[in-house]
């Protein structure tokens, strides 16, 4: 091999390391993690959630960066997994959040109260109606099943490019017990099932100037990630015709990420629904360069 060729090649080698350390560098400008590191937001309501950049943990021989929250998520409806990742990675492709058993739990507590609700409101409807000595009574199982990842963004970052970010497939079965009755229906008639599909798309809009209550940050990343549910439900035929056959519902959630700070901004509006969910960047301290607000 020539000289020049093999000065060409080292040349190349050491030109792709260094864009592979300024992407991951970029990567944690806009993610900064050091231990110690603390956001402080404030949501739509007004209530504060705190996150500390803490000592993170192994999972079957996988590595994961971790993020403690002050105050603790009880209520499950509040889940929002942009800005409740316990664990997280950078890597050398994406920013990640695993949070797919997460997803799935909140996403069981939620349809299982909402489904609670209707079958009390049900109860008391089919009460009224019934003959006596007819009862019925109502179970169901909720089945979630989720990506372990939730991905934030690419390394290197890239725009106006669409990636799947998340996906949730969601079983519900409900059967009805029908006691008393001279005829007992046959079970299609018992059992209603649905399948929902949640995709979650995000894509990098571009840069925008921010500002909240800790600070103007110049810069800032803006994701957008787009949300389509789509629930089929199957029903008795006689009932079915009757409806449509597919429902859906749409969700945005912007998402701002401001150099050396992190996330700023975060707001969710739902298509469907006047429903806006919102966390503003209050304070900050970051330990890797000591910035503090």
């Amino acid at each position: 091999m020539s000289k020049n060729r093999r000065s060409l090649l080292i040349f190349l080698l050491i030109f792709g390391l260094s864009i592979i350390s300024i992407a991951d560098e970029t990567a944690k400008s806009y993610f900064p993690n050091t231990i110690g590191s603390t956001w402080v937001y404030v949501d739509q309501d007004g209530n504060e959630l705190t996150r500390n950049a803490v000592e993170g943990k192994e999972i079957d021989g996988t590595s994961y960066q971790a993020f403690a929250y002050q105050p603790e998520l009880e209520d499950l409806e509040k889940y929002q997994y942009i800005m409740h990742p316990s664990l997280y990675q950078i890597g050398e492709k994406w920013v990640t959040f695993f949070v797919g058993d997460d997803i799935e739990t909140a996403t069981r507590a939620i349809l299982s109260k909402k489904l609670d609700e209707v079958i009390a409101s049900m109860r008391i409807q089919i009460a009224e109606q019934l003959p006596s000595g007819i009862s019925i009574e109502f179970d169901y199982a909720v089945d979630p099943i989720a990506q372990d990842y939730f991905y934030l963004f690419p390394i290197p970052i890239t725009y106006n490019e669409e990636w799947v970010a998340m996906r949730v497939e969601v079983k519900v079965n409900m059967t009805m017990d029908i006691t008393g009755a001279p005829v007992d229906p046959p079970d299609e008639l018992k059992t209603i099932s649905s399948s929902t599909t949640i995709e979650e798309k995000g894509k990098i809009i571009g840069k925008e100037t921010v500002e909240t209550k800790a600070g103007k940050f110049k810069e800032c990343l803006k994701i957008e990630f787009s949300t389509l549910s789509t629930t089929d439900t199957t029903l008795p035929p006689q009932i079915k015709q009757l409806l449509p056959e597919q429902q859906t519902n749409e969700s945005v959630s912007t998402v701002w990420l401001a150099p050396n700070v992190g996330i700023v901004k975060y707001i969710n509006k739902s298509k469907n629904s006047d429903e806006v969910i919102s966390y503003e960047l209050i304070s900050y301290q970051i330990k890797d360069n000591s910035i503090e607000q």
